[in-house]
C-alpha cells in the first residue's frame, strides 16, 4: 500500500519556490548589516569542521516543534511525534527518523528518509507539513514588514543564473497557499491514489486565501 507526493507540476512549482527561498536566506545570512536570521530570533550553530559540515540554525515554533535549516535543507521536527525533512534542490518531503536536528550538519546525520506510505505516516506528515510550509510564510512577511519588498526583489536580481520562481511581493502568499494545500492532505493507502491530484489545478490556478485564513505572525522564540 503506497501513496506518493508525485505530481511533477506540483513538486516542480514548490521546488523551485523552496530553492528560490534557501537563496533568499543565503543573502539575509550575508547582509551588510548583520544576520537577518538572527534578527529573526534564530540560533547559529557552526560545524566543528566547515568543510565537512553545514553551518545549522534553529528557532522554535509555538508550541512544541523547532525548525532547522541548512545549505542542504530544511526540517520541522516535534518532539515525541516525528520530523518532516525537504531537500533543496527536490521538493519530496519525507519522514526523517533522527530523534531531532540537533548537531545535525551534514545530510548523513539525518539517519533514514521515509516517504510516507501507511495511513499512519501519510496523518503525521498532513500534521507536520503545513507547519514547516507555514513558516515561510511568516518569515517572508517579517522581511517584508523590516526590510520591504525592495529587498527581496534586489535578493532575486542577485540571483541571475535562474528564473524567479515568484515575485519577491508574492512569496509570502505563495507559501499560504502551499501550507492551505498541504492541510488538505488527504489520507489513502491505495496504490493509485495521488493526495495532491485534487489541488494541484487549484494550486496553479492561484487561490487567493481570505485574510482570516493568513497565518497569524508571533513573535520567534530564540532557543538557547
Amino acid at each position: 500500500m503506497t501513496a506518493s507526493i508525485s505530481d511533477l507540476g506540483y513538486r516542480r512549482w514548490t521546488a523551485q519556490l523552496f530553492d528560490q527561498q534557501m537563496w533568499c536566506l543565503g543573502r539575509d545570512i550575508v547582509h551588510p548589516r548583520g544576520n537577518v536570521l538572527l534578527d529573526w530570533g534564530m540560533c547559529q550553530n557552526h560545524a566543528s569542521d566547515p568543510r565537512r559540515g553545514s553551518t545549522r540554525y534553529t528557532a522554535a515554533i509555538e508550541p512544541c516543534g523547532s525548525i532547522f535549516l541548512w545549505g542542504f535543507g530544511a526540517m520541522y521536527a516535534e518532539p515525541g511525534v516525528g520530523n518532516v525533512f525537504v531537500r533543496r534542490y527536490d521538493f519530496a518531503p519525507r519522514l526523517a527518523l533522527c530523534p531531532s536536528g540537533q548537531n545535525v550538519h551534514d545530510p548523513e546525520q539525518l539517519g533514514r528518509l521515509v516517504n510516507p506510505s501507511t495511513r499512519r505516516e501519510w496523518c503525521l506528515m498532513q500534521r507536520l507539513l503545513p507547519i514547516f510550509i507555514g513558516w515561510f510564510a511568516k518569515y517572508e512577511h517579517w522581511i517584508a514588514e523590516k526590510m520591504g519588498t525592495t529587498y527581496r526583489e534586489n535578493c532575486l536580481a542577485a540571483r541571475s543564473n535562474k528564473p524567479v520562481a515568484v515575485a519577491a511581493k508574492g512569496m509570502a502568499h505563495a507559501w499560504e497557499r502551499a501550507a492551505k494545500h498541504a492541510c488538505r492532505l488527504s489520507v489513502n493507502t491505495d496504490r493509485r491514489f495521488n493526495p495532491w491530484d485534487c489541488q494541484i489545478e487549484r494550486l496553479r490556478a492561484g487561490i487567493v486565501l481570505s485574510g482570516s485564513n493568513h497565518p497569524t505572525y508571533r513573535p520567534p522564540i530564540r532557543v538557547n
